[in-house]
This record gives C-alpha cells, structure tokens and sequence, in this order.
C-alpha cells in the first residue's frame, strides 16, 4: 500500500520554497516586532529611552518591508527558473524520444528526413536541410531539404557558404544577420525561392572525421537562433551521427552479405547436383506466396533466404556414391547443419531442414506433419516443386506444362502439400501478370 503524503510533501517544488522563506525571513521579524511592541516599549518608556525604540521600530519595520520585497522578487526569480528548467526537462524528454525513434531506422533517406523534421520542431526553424560528404572528397551533396524549396546547385565545396565553412572548420554556426556575416555569400544563390534571415549550422560526425552538415534557416521577417536553440540542435547532431553511422554500417553490411550469397548461388549452380534457374525460381515463387499471406518483412527475408540456400546440403553429398535415395534424403539436415553455425542465418536454417515434410506427415528427414511443419518450409514444398515440374533444366525426364504442373500440386494438396498454400498458390498463378518462365 503506498504511503500517504504529508501536505507539505504535497505541495510542488516552487510553493515548497515559498513556504520555507516565509518561515525563515518575514515570520523571525514579525516575532521580533511583536517582542519591540509588547514587551520592550514599555520598559523604554518608564526609563526614558523611548526615542531609541522609535529608531529599532523604523529599523525593524524596514527590514520587514525589505524582507517581503525580497520574497516577491525571489518568487518571480524562482518561478523563472522553475519554468525554465520544466521547459529544460521537457526538451530533454522529447530529445531521448527522438534518439529512440531514430534509433530504430534502417532507412539513411528517412532518417535524414527524421533528424531534420526534428531538428525545426525543436527551434522552431523555417527550414532544414542535410548535406553528407561524398565518400573522402571535400565536396557534400544535399541529401534532404524541408520547407526551402528547390535547391539551385546539389553539391557545395569545403569552405563554399556557411556549410562549406561548418565542415571545413567543424564548428558551430550562428548567424541570426546572414547581411553582416562574411561566411554568407549571397552571390551564391543555393536556394532561389527561401529568403534567408538567420542560419543555425552545426557539424555532424565524430572526433576525427566530418561526414555532414545539419543546418537550419529561418525566413526573413522571423526571429533569430537562440544559446538555447544552438545547444539542443547541437545534442541532436551528435545523436544522429551515431544512427548515420549504424544505417551506413547496416547498409554496407548488407552489401556484402547480397554479394557473398550471390556468389555462393553461382558456386552451387555450378555444380552438377542444381540446374539452371531453379535456386531463384523457387525464391521467386515463395516471394510471390509469402507477399499473398502478408507476412512481415522480417519473415519475408528469411524466407527469401531459406528458398535460395534450400539445396545447399547438396555441396556436401557425392551422389554418384551409396544409395542416390538416401543421400538425397540427407540434403535438408546436411544443409541446416551447414547454415545453423552463421548468426544471420540462424532463423533461415530450419526452413532449409523441414522443406521435405510432408503435410500427412510421411515427408523427410523427421516425419513431421501439418502445422508441425514451419509455415515457411510448407510454402517452399510447394515453390521448388512447381520449378522442378516446369523447369527445362531439371533432373525430370522431360518438364510438364504449367498448367499440368499446377494441377499435379492440387492433387497433393493434403497429403504431400498444405491446402492453404496450394490455394495461395493457385491464386497467384491465376493472377494474369503471372509469368514462371523466368528460367
């Protein structure tokens, strides 16, 4: 049960201090000048002295008006700076709310967008504009703008402008009259249709190396940049050099990672155990059944992985040695073993092992059946096997029709194949942009 607050506890940080004055400053005098009126006026006027507690009178009386002065003056003082520093929290809240939202962005063109639209909430700019350096070069190229309307050149030169001036030196920029500061150049006529009155630039990067600019405009007619607006843009920059940092790391990451397994499809279909086509003929149509069901993008991707890397257990199987049956039976396990060990896999590995389930549950390497069978391996059951049926490429004697592929799936829905795929996949094979011959 929670405690019960006292009034005073009650009772918010300003009327705490008020209270505490009032007991520590007026109420001692007022004592003091009850004591003078009772107690001490008599006794001077029996000996004689009353004129002296005449003057302690006028003294006591002024230090009481001084004191209550004081209290008004301090009560405003402190309300100021209660409101300022509220405003203060607030403005850090809200600066913590965006670092998460930012945060969470694995796009660089909107969370550029993001980092501007915050940056002319928080100071109240016209406008806002990024600029990144191209690569190692001096040159920066206007990533976003809001609100300044078209931009006559898209790249400024180290030292061009004020934004040229912010990279080369990497320091803050407030100009609240661009007429009486050198650093503008208004010969440069960047934007044609935005007036600009005031600039609040600062550099965004890390210690050692500048990589961007964000800066702010305001329009003539609107008032200036203030301390206050410099330091929070400034926070805000230093935040978004961290996310542009993690989205470009992400992006390069990614990269890498597209080109490696596209190396990897070209290693397998080199082989004599894939035919042409058929690794992204089954992403193809998993991609097309996976989009029918809605599924997220998470699940899409690693669906699209499972579909291309499904048959990689094969690169470990010499299938002109021992039972052809049994080690094409080992491929799903064989290749879940060989993909479990890689981090950004991990999630792609158990589509490969269940992709030769059975939905009656007689399917292989661990006779599962119906929902026991990952949605994402009973949707590539289907894909690989309308490629194996059409594909001209395939180990079949000779390749089926599309239409005969599809109605040989129909008739394995419920034994072979999930019944909700099949109809997902009868869809989009109707669907009349359709079109499997991609081989």
């Amino acid at each position: 049960m929670e405690k019960k607050k006292s009034s005073i506890e009650r009772l918010g940080l300003f009327d705490r201090y008020n209270l505490a004055f009032l007991f520590s400053s007026i109420a001692p005098l007022c004592v003091l000048a009850y004591v003078l009126l009772v107690y001490i006026e008599p006794l001077t006027s029996e000996t004689g002295v009353s004129h002296i507690f005449r003057y302690l009178t006028i003294l006591l009386f002024f230090l009481i008006f001084l004191a209550i002065l004081g209290f008004f003056v301090a009560r405003a003082a402190t309300k100021e700076t209660v409101s300022k520093l509220k405003n203060y929290n607030d403005q850090m809240t809200y600066l913590f709310d965006i670092a998460q939202s930012l945060s969470q962005q694995s796009h660089l063109d909107v969370l550029l967008e993001d980092i501007v639209k915050c940056a002319i909430e928080l100071t109240g700019a016209s406008a806002g504009l990024v600029l990144l350096r191209v690569d190692d070069s001096e040159t920066l190229h206007f990533e976003v703008s809001i609100g300044t309307g078209s931009i006559a050149v898209k790249d400024v030169q180290d030292g061009q402008g004020v934004a040229g001036w912010v990279a080369r030196n990497r320091q803050l920029v407030m100009i609240n009259d661009v007429q009486d500061d050198n650093r503008y150049n208004g010969s440069f006529n960047i934007l044609p249709n935005f007036e600009t009155s005031a600039i609040l630039a600062v550099p965004i990067g890390t210690a050692t190396a500048n990589f961007g600019i964000l800066e702010l405009l305001q329009r003539k007619g609107q008032p200036g940049f203030t301390l206050e607006d410099a330091g929070l843009v400034k926070s805000l920059a230093g935040q978004a050099s961290i996310f542009i940092q993690n989205v470009r790391f992400r992006n390069e990451q990614q990269n890498y990672f597209t080109h490696m397994t596209e190396i990897l499809l070209m290693a397998m279909e080199g082989t004599r155990q894939f035919w042409k086509g058929h690794l992204k003929n089954t992403a193809k149509y998993a991609y097309l059944m996976g989009k029918e069901l809605n599924l997220p993008d998470s699940e899409m991707k690693i669906l699209h992985y499972a579909a291309l890397l499904h048959d990689i257990g094969f690169v470990r199987i010499d299938l002109k040695h021992g039972s052809l049956r049994k080690n094409i039976e080992m491929h799903p396990e064989i290749g879940y073993e060989v993909i479990k060990p890689i981090a950004v896999w991990k999630d792609v590995a158990p589509l490969i092992r269940y992709h030769h389930e059975r939905y009656n549950g007689e399917g292989y390497p661990h006779g599962l059946a119906g929902e026991e069978i990952p949605l994402g391996s009973r949707i590539l059951a289907v894909a690989e096997c309308f490629d194996t049926l059409t594909n001209e490429n395939s180990y079949r004697p000779e390749k089926l029709e599309n239409d005969q592929a599809l109605r040989e799936i129909q008739m394995q829905a419920g034994t072979y194949f999930d019944p909700k795929i099949v109809s997902v996949f009868e869809k989009i094979f109707n669907d009349p942009h359709f079109n499997p011959k991609i081989h």
